[in-house]
């Protein structure tokens, strides 16, 4: 968490929007530190959309997303993950999941304080496992409207292998270093990804264990019936993307799973007709009735 940021030059770096949209962050107090939480506010009521982003990434990298929603009638309402970003906290510990979906609990109280009663979610990798978990999960899940998961984490890629490997590896160091693989066809994203310096670059195997143990979790809870929307890219090299939907397709038996041919992990900030398609698709979801 950097106590000295200046907004203006957040906004200017990621290139966030603010003219039609009155843009605010904050630090919200949680468990002994901070989130950092983002609102960007249309000048007349409107519907909100939560938005959660993915492992290593924050909410700045999505403002290409943001905008789009902004400019299709939507206040948006984000924060970056315990650990991530500009938030503080441990990166990772060992209940990190429930960690996240605590996060989560908590922005959705500041939203219901400010007088919001009902929100669209949309969640990426992470964000849109969390957004299920809590979903499945949570008590106040009914404050979630029409909810678009993209590309949402169950199992990463090579699963398997990892489950074989990772105990082994953690006999002898706590972290790896990040491998940044071409998450997107857009070179110029990834590039991005790599300079930022709000971007994670290593990943402790704690964080790796904690999701063998979400994705064992997860998978014993009650299925919901709640009709939410699954984008997914057929060149995501980052999961199991296949085994992925046949689970939440049994977690969420009335779920709606879409695929994006020739689309990889970064659906958000794919190339560009990957990328309108995507935000094409959002957008009609978001507006079921």
């Amino acid at each position: 968490m950097d106590d000295t940021l200046d907004i203006s030059t957040y906004r200017q770096r990621y290139n966030l929007p603010f003219q039609h949209v009155e843009h605010t962050a904050q630090y919200i107090p949680f468990k002994g530190y901070y989130l950092f939480y983002q609102m960007f506010r249309q000048p007349r009521d409107a519907p909100v959309v939560l938005f959660l982003h993915g492992l290593f990434d924050h909410t700045g990298i999505h403002a290409d997303g943001i905008r789009f929603l902004t400019e299709h009638g939507y206040q948006v309402a984000a924060f970056d993950l315990p650990g991530h970003g500009q938030s503080g906290g441990p990166e990772w510990k060992k209940e990190v999941f429930a960690e996240y979906c605590d996060s989560l609990s908590v922005v959705l109280s500041k939203l219901r304080l400010e007088g919001t009663q009902k929100v669209h979610g949309v969640g990426h990798s992470t964000g849109g496992a969390v957004l299920a978990d809590y979903l499945l999960s949570a008590e106040d899940a009914a404050m979630f409207q029409n909810v678009v998961l993209v590309s949402p984490l169950i199992r990463s890629n090579q699963w398997y292998l990892s489950k074989m490997a990772v105990p082994l590896v953690s006999l002898m160091q706590n972290e790896l270093p990040r491998k940044f693989r071409m998450s997107t066809g857009a070179e110029a994203f990834m590039e991005q990804l790599k300079n930022d310096p709000l971007e994670g670059d290593t990943i402790p195997l704690s964080w790796v264990h904690s999701m063998f143990q979400w994705e064992r979790n997860i998978m014993k809870k009650k299925p919901s019936q709640k009709p939410i929307s699954i984008l997914q890219g057929t060149k995501d090299q980052t999961l199991e993307w296949k085994h992925n939907l046949k689970a939440y397709a049994e977690l969420f038996p009335r779920s709606e799973r879409i695929l994006i041919h020739e689309a990889r992990h970064h659906l958000l900030n794919e190339q560009k007709a990957q990328k309108q398609m995507t935000y094409r698709l959002i957008n009609d979801l978001l507006k079921k009735k």
